[in-house]
């Protein structure tokens, strides 16, 4: 069954992300949130971030390698307490002055209209490839 608040929910986390407002941003998860970006070793930010400290550090982390060009969103998927976004980005990495471009997937679970789980699903070759000097 579908869930609108749910969709909603992710949809509005996706204007904060947007416009830079991290605090409206942070609180869309729950504190024992779990975020897991694939591609460590090769990814500097890349793991399993738990918490809402966790999820800052990740977000210090890709501020200090990455600066992103293009972040689009384009189709939402919602079922239950599960809504998967799937979209595309353009990134330069900073320490080697190369650009990636990528689809990606995040899928978020929801709890009680916060967000307590992301799995992001990306094509981690290309982007290790434009860390290596």
């Amino acid at each position: 069954m579908d869930n609108p608040n749910n969709l909603q929910i992710i949809q509005q986390m996706y204007q904060s992300f947007a416009s830079g407002n991290k605090e409206a941003l942070m609180n869309f998860f729950d504190p024992s949130v779990v975020w897991l970006e694939p591609g460590a070793p090769d990814i500097p930010f890349a793991g399993s971030f738990e918490g809402l400290s966790g999820i800052g550090k990740m977000f210090a982390l890709e501020a200090q390698y990455i600066k992103v060009t293009s972040f689009i969103p384009q189709s939402f998927c919602s079922s239950g307490d599960m809504v998967v976004v799937m979209g595309k980005d353009s990134v330069n990495v900073i320490p080697t002055g190369k650009t990636y471009s990528t689809d990606w997937v995040q899928a978020f679970t929801l709890s009680n209209g916060k967000i307590i789980r992301i799995q992001v699903y990306m094509d981690t070759h290309a982007i290790a490839q434009a860390f290596m000097h």
